[in-house]
């Protein structure tokens, strides 16, 4: 079976263990640290942790641990490229605030909640309007194929994510975006796409393949 017939069969991902594991490790980090997140906000990292490491082989906890002790990160947040992922966890974790005695009660509170809605604004204006690459090894035109073709393959095989058809897509490749494949790798991923979505309409029966051909 080959590298991609392989990987469409797992194509169907649990996330709760990894969910489970980046939790208890974040859990762990942070007890270490002597910080402590919000609920949502610990919540938000756990998962940026379990999909930075969800292709990841044999992910332990030791693994993810001596990550969050020495994390780093850059300035755009794309989901499909790792280094990204990391900056959005290094931007979340730095969020976290040193464990300390609550102070006397004629101290305010009122402080600590503007300063955290400014901030909150600030993050979420910033991950809005942050720029997008322009280092492209595709055109728009190319792109929106790609994208056409992984739409089509998640609609006729029903148990299939676009994460994952598009994993299996760059995976020859080994880059991190679809948008970095080269012109030459285009046409490769495009054939593999169009074999994929060839093989998924003979697998029909023969009704729903009479009413796509309808339809086409």
């Amino acid at each position: 079976m080959s590298t991609h017939a392989d990987y469409r069969t797992r194509a169907v991902f649990d996330m709760d263990a990894p969910l489970a594991q980046a939790a208890r490790c974040l859990d762990a980090w942070l007890e270490e640290e002597g910080r402590a997140l919000h609920t949502r906000q610990r919540h938000k990292a756990a998962a940026l942790i379990a999909r930075y490491f969800l292709y990841e082989d044999c992910v332990t906890d030791a693994l993810i641990m001596s990550f969050l002790r020495h994390y780093a990160g850059f300035r755009a947040i794309d989901m499909e490229d790792p280094t990204s992922v990391r900056h959005g966890l290094k931007t979340v974790l730095d969020q976290s605030v040193i464990v300390e005695a609550l102070p006397p009660p004629s101290f305010s509170s009122r402080g600590y909640v503007w300063a955290a809605a400014v901030f909150l604004c600030l993050f979420f204006a910033a991950l809005y309007f942050r720029p997008v690459p322009h280092t492209s090894g595709l055109n728009p035109q190319q792109q929106s194929a790609l994208k056409m073709r992984v739409e089509k393959v998640t609609k006729l095989q029903g148990d299939i994510s676009h994460a994952a058809v598009w994993a299996a897509v760059k995976e020859p490749f080994a880059v991190r975006s679809y948008k970095h494949l080269t012109v030459s790798d285009y046409q490769t991923a495009r054939l593999f796409l169009d074999d994929w979505i060839t093989r998924l309409e003979k697998e029909m029966p023969p009704q729903q393949q009479a009413s796509l051909g309808t339809r086409m």
